[in-house]
């Protein structure tokens, strides 16, 4: 892969939340290709911080052939409480920012990606999670 390797010096322009959570997410630009389900390490309103094994080669190597681009779906990541609205996928576009190999014993590597192009809704909706997020994890602070 020809990604831009995390070089250490912190860019965030977001508060993350460490939040382990199941995605669902598929290579732009085919419409008939395969949707992945991985885990994310955390989550900012700029983007989120994706966890892949190493076995997910397949992903890699898809992501590789499609520069980087990514649709994410938002429902997985972040539920709605109506029930016909949640069943259906809201697709949102992201672009791998960096990518990081941890230790090989691990065989993990973990990719940086940064929203794009995202819809008022799918902006608000990131926002209202951390926010409520935080205050279950702060209450102290309402």
């Amino acid at each position: 892969m020809t990604m831009k390797r995390f070089n250490g010096s912190e860019r965030r322009a977001y508060v993350r939340l460490e939040k382990s959570l199941s995605v669902r997410l598929k290579v732009t630009g085919n419409p008939t290709s395969k949707t992945f389900t991985v885990k994310t390490k955390n989550i900012s309103q700029g983007g989120i911080c994706l966890e892949l094994q190493q076995k997910q080669k397949a992903l890699l190597e898809a992501l590789s052939a499609a520069n980087h681009k990514i649709n994410i779906d938002l429902n997985t990541l972040i539920p709605q409480k109506t029930s016909a609205a949640s069943e259906r996928s809201h697709w949102v576009n992201g672009r791998v920012d960096w990518t990081c190999e941890l230790d090989e014993s691990d065989q993990t590597l973990q990719l940086g990606l940064e929203f794009e192009d995202l819809t008022e809704e799918a902006r608000k909706r990131i926002r209202d999670y951390l926010v409520d997020q935080f205050l279950q994890k702060y209450p102290e602070c309402q």
